[in-house]
């Protein structure tokens, strides 16, 4: 099984979770805690997918250029979890630009 493939699986396991899982079932579903958990389960990706590449030289294909296993995990997770976000925000009537602080 390719490394990319692996990686894309991961993700959007992680990705599937977090939006049948987790964002539903907050009490308070806010911009800010969605981030907050969403930091929390992207630095969880990166470090199981850390463990399998860090230090191995792997380069991942992101079609125009190859980079390395972070990057290509960043950028998949951001590819793959944009519509879900987009969706639940819409579902949820969530706030996407927050509110200014004038007067």
């Amino acid at each position: 099984m390719p490394a990319e493939f692996k990686v894309l699986l991961l993700a959007g396991a992680v990705i599937a979770f977090a939006y049948t899982a987790m964002y539903p079932q907050m009490r308070v579903k806010t911009l800010n805690r969605m981030m907050m958990l969403d930091l929390g389960l992207t630095s969880a990706l990166l470090f199981v997918i850390g463990l399998a590449y860090f230090g191995t030289g792997t380069r991942f294909s992101l079609v125009l250029f190859s980079a390395p296993w972070w990057v290509f995990t960043l950028a998949v997770t951001f590819v793959i979890e944009a519509p879900f976000f987009y969706r639940f925000c819409k579902r949820w009537d969530i706030d996407m630009i927050p509110p200014s602080n004038r007067s």
